[in-house]
């Protein structure tokens, strides 16, 4: 975000000067002037947020029909005060310019052309019209008005207009919700649609990509226009402040949020929820000290597939078709609660799907009892909640404050139930080296997830297992797939058909469980090193650090449910193997190297594993023991982590990072259990998925 105290500078204007400086940039954020005596505000059209700028702009009365001028970076407008053109600097501070030939009258519509540097100003009447000034220093027309046609004939009920980037037309809309495009080389005006909403629309504006958006006085309401369109009509896009006197400006050549710009919270449903500024999806200017959900909240200016800041919503109980269910609200302070849960699971929130509305809430946990519809569709769906401080929210567009966390979960038929490792709002981190049967660098980052597993059961039968997390970081130089093993669940008992596998949202057409093997297991990603897309040669590890995470889930049916005592259940048993046709170390056979595995420390491999690994360079493992995969000291060469674990940089050893690990691991945990807690931060790579 471009702050505008960073666009005012240090240099502020000195009495001895002629003329402020200009802003230093061409914001993104617009630029809107209210009241009687005029005070600046900067408007956030991506939130509506608008916070003060200048209440004192050196005049005693109004400023109207402002502009923002590509040409030069000032501020025009018509000051009621000197009845005259006035420029605003970065100081904000009002300057008179004296025109020549200028009506003896205020005007509260005008704009600077992106085209030509010039400011238009109008007002309909036959004594009036519409003008033009030349703002070109070198112009011997500077400042001189020119009469381009009368009100008479230009006539149309408008309280301002804004120049699209790639033309010299101004566009407005009047008060009955006509939008009108102007000519401003010879007055001539188009009436092009009804776009919907009608009031006085003080402020009007257009970004870089020439789209409108229009303020209403009435109510603050910031619509956006596809002015491109066959049909444009204006979408709410943000509530912003209302007043009786408003007029708007901002730097059309500028987009509407910048690329930096932190301060919003996103949803992260699918897109056909609402998710981007494109969809016009939810989202909110965030306070960490003001109102938000659960403990923390963040933003980002696009959205992310999984928002790590979504905590303030706890289910206390499952979702089941025609029952009560219990959920738990933690907020950060006052505040209303708003929620849509799409029941009839059609990808969209239904206007009749909003299942919570301006419920208030108070600091701290909020308990409330909600009702499954009987007619619910079974099976996983998506929710929003959208914390506000007022009660008036939809289901998208933008909030100056709060906070927006979406979450899936599953709806069930009555009768069954659901267990969740390690919960159904939590994860573990796995973390894996891929050296074995070597110690090698032992930085713990060449395959590290985030996990979970999901059981539905009827009865005491388990009938469907969910696995899901995110794939953080990819440190190895080997290729190396990752997979789960459903110890005792035979293959045949799985419904392959109707498995559903997808990697970062997109549906897999590979098939995810294996073939040859008489249990169950499950391929989750087939190559981690070719699940990425990066400009750094590892994943997250050395550079790149920024990079989104890879989500994957997978969703396995079983044909033969299985009797809950003896299915797997719980962690399962993740790990990774190496991929076939490439090279994996001295130990591996190329052509083979999916007999290759490293599971969790004391964890038996599967049976596509090549035993005759086993006791190779540092590894002590020993069937009869049930010792797997560690070293003589105990040292594992898999973890799991019940936290957002931040792993070790590439080349910085586990115990260079975690300084209390190896004594943990050397004393089978009696000493140091919550090592990883203790982070060398500058040797770490945060994660907060």
């Amino acid at each position: 975000m471009k702050n505008y105290q960073a666009l005012i500078g240090i240099g502020l204007f000195s009495s001895l000067s002629v003329q402020a400086a200009p802003f230093d940039t061409c914001p993104s954020k617009a630029f809107l002037v209210q009241d009687t005596t005029a005070r600046l505000y900067g408007v956030n059209l991506v939130s509506g947020s608008a916070p003060e700028l200048e209440n004192d702009m050196g005049t005693s009365s109004k400023v109207n029909g402002i502009g923002f001028s590509v040409h030069d970076r000032y501020l025009y407008g018509w000051g009621y005060e000197a009845g005259t053109l006035v420029r605003i600097g970065k100081d904000f501070q009002v300057e008179a310019l004296p025109l020549s030939g200028a009506p003896n009258q205020n005007f509260y519509v005008g704009d600077v052309s992106v085209q030509e540097n010039s400011y238009y100003f109008y007002r309909k009447g036959n004594d009036y019209g519409l003008y033009r000034i030349e703002l070109d220093e070198t112009s011997a027309a500077y400042l001189q008005v020119a009469k381009i046609i009368n009100g008479g004939l230009l006539n149309l009920n408008i309280f301002d207009l804004a120049f699209h980037p790639d033309t010299n037309d101004a566009y407005s809309v009047d008060s009955s919700g006509i939008l009108h495009q102007i000519d401003v080389t010879d007055g001539s005006s188009t009436a092009l649609i009804n776009v919907g909403q009608s009031g006085t629309f003080g402020a009007v504006y257009f970004d870089v990509e020439g789209t409108f958006y229009i303020s209403r006085n009435s109510d603050g309401s910031i619509f956006r226009i596809d002015v491109s369109s066959d049909s444009p009509q204006a979408e709410l896009f943000a509530s912003g402040p209302a007043s009786g006197n408003n007029d708007g400006a901002r730097c059309a050549t500028a987009p509407i949020i910048d690329e930096d710009d932190t301060t919003i919270d996103f949803g992260d449903a699918p897109s056909s929820y609402g998710l981007s500024l494109a969809d016009n999806g939810a989202r909110h200017e965030f306070d960490s000290s003001g109102l938000f959900l659960g403990s923390i909240v963040n933003g980002e200016s696009t959205p992310k597939s999984v928002d790590d800041s979504d905590d303030g919503v706890e289910f206390i109980t499952g979702f089941e078709a025609g029952l009560d269910t219990l959920i738990r609200v933690t907020s950060s302070t006052e505040g209303y609660l708003n929620a849509w849960f799409d029941w009839n699971q059609n990808g969209e929130f239904d206007e009749d799907e909003q299942t919570i509305t301006s419920e208030a809430l108070e600091a701290g946990e909020n308990y409330i009892l909600l009702e499954v519809p009987s007619d619910a569709t079974v099976g996983d769906t998506w929710m929003r909640f959208r914390a506000t401080e007022s009660t008036d929210v939809g289901v998208n567009g933008g909030v100056a404050n709060g906070e927006v966390e979406d979450y899936q979960e599953n709806v069930t038929d009555p009768g069954m139930s659901t267990t969740y490792y390690p919960g159904a709002g939590s994860w573990v981190t796995l973390a894996y080296e891929d050296l074995w049967p070597e110690i090698g660098d032992y930085d713990f980052n060449d395959v590290v997830v985030n996990y979970r597993t999901t059981i539905n059961k009827v009865g005491s039968s388990v009938i469907r297992y969910v696995i899901e997390g995110q794939l953080n970081a990819v440190g190895a130089g080997y290729h190396n797939g990752f997979a789960v093993r459903f110890k005792n669940l035979p293959r045949g008992y799985v419904n392959e058909g109707l498995i559903r596998h997808e990697i970062d949202g997109a549906l897999q057409s590979s098939v995810a469980l294996e073939a040859g093997r008489s249990e169950a297991i499950l391929v989750v990603i087939p190559d981690t090193k070719r699940a990425y897309s990066s400009a750094c040669t590892y994943f997250r590890t050395n550079g790149c650090e920024s990079d989104p995470t890879i989500s994957f889930k997978i969703t396995l049916p079983l044909s033969t449910p299985i009797d809950s005592a003896v299915a797997p259940s719980g962690l399962l048993d993740p790990f990774i193997f190496a991929v076939n046709g490439y090279a994996h170390g001295d130990f591996v056979n190329i052509n083979n190297a999916r007999a290759w595995e490293v599971h969790l420390k004391n964890q038996e491999p599967t049976e596509a594993f090549d035993t005759s690994l086993f006791e190779k360079a540092d590894d002590v493992s020993d069937s009869s023991l049930g010792r797997y995969f560690q070293t003589a000291t105990g040292l594992p060469f898999a973890m799991e982590m019940g936290v957002n674990w931040s792993h070790p940089k590439e080349n910085i050893d586990l115990n260079t990072a975690y300084p209390l690990f190896r004594d943990f691991a050397e004393t089978a945990g009696s000493l140091n259990s919550t090592w990883f807690n203790s982070p060398q931060g500058v040797n770490v790579i945060t994660n907060s998925n």
